[in-house]
């Protein structure tokens, strides 16, 4: 069986924008290309349009609806599609070809882990931290937004965050979709900030939520992995966490590892911090088992 498209890829983004509107026809070959993928790659225009019971015009005016040029333009592209969704299983498979003990592979794993954890402290720079606290303590509201594997970061730092600053903290994006954290952030002004957290294979909900932020004006602070993710290109700045993983497609260890000392520092920052702490300590006193 084909494995299905994933809807992080960027033609299957394109297919998710436009279905609303297309024919019946074209939502056929849509269909077909979003359940068989590997398939498709390999197809004429012509053997897609019997696979998926419409003509070549239909697949035509189909890839032209999607924004390519061409029949040939959308094959590269979802060749590409492809290529990106299959590169961490070629990974793995490399990797686990590789003779070896599970004690060892348990060991190979924690290294790359304090590998990153190293990476991520020497790509720290000391004007975007202190950029990114400041913006932190007088943020009115915080939105925060992180899907797929970035998702549980994200709740941690709700957590973290909501405990330690004053301001509004939203986690924009926990649950109902897209269209909810919009609904949420439909609000959001300079006077707050919103802070998005994306690893490889990075969520095009979240950079489109990001740009979505900007245009309304709200400052945007990324964690991601490396210059080069497309996070990093839209934000007002970045708290770099390498993710790199030799068997997975990522590792968060070095995300959560920055969003843990970014509340660490925010907690020392706070201008009443002994104050709120202690009243947080109260508070949870008989919550304790001591």
């Amino acid at each position: 069986m084909s494995r299905a498209l994933k809807p992080t890829t960027d033609l299957a983004n394109r297919i998710a924008r436009v279905y609303p509107s297309l024919s019946n026809g074209h939502r056929k070959a849509a269909d077909f290309v979003l359940q068989n993928p590997l398939d498709t790659a390999t197809m004429t225009i012509e053997g897609l349009a019997a696979k998926s019971g419409t003509s070549t015009a239909t697949v035509t005016r189909f890839v032209r609806a999607l924004g390519y040029r061409s029949y040939g333009d959308f094959r590269v592209s979802l060749s590409a599609a492809l290529k990106f969704a299959m590169a961490p299983v070629e990974s793995f498979a490399g990797a686990r070809a590789v003779a070896g003990s599970v004690f060892s592979t348990m060991t190979i794993a924690l290294k790359d882990e304090a590998a990153n954890l190293d990476d991520a402290l020497s790509m720290m720079d000391e004007e975007t931290v202190n950029r990114a606290v400041a913006a932190l303590l007088k943020a009115r509201r915080i939105f925060i937004v992180g899907s797929g594997a970035s998702h549980h970061i994200a709740a941690f730092l709700e957590d973290g965050l909501a405990l330690y600053l004053e301001a509004d903290v939203v986690f924009a994006a926990s649950r109902g979709g897209p269209e909810r954290a919009i609904r949420h952030m439909l609000s959001a002004s300079p006077d707050d900030l919103v802070v998005a957290i994306s690893m490889p294979r990075y969520s095009r909900t979240t950079l489109d939520l990001g740009n979505f932020a900007r245009k309304r004006g709200a400052p945007l602070l990324a964690i991601t992995d490396a210059p080069s993710s497309p996070l990093a290109a839209i934000a007002d700045m970045t708290l770099f966490a390498p993710a790199r993983n030799r068997f997975l497609p990522n590792s968060p260890t070095a995300a959560f590892a920055v969003a843990d000392a970014l509340i660490t520092t925010l907690a020392r920052e706070r201008p009443d911090a002994v104050e709120a702490l202690q009243s947080l300590s109260e508070s949870l006193l008989w919550t304790f088992h001591h």
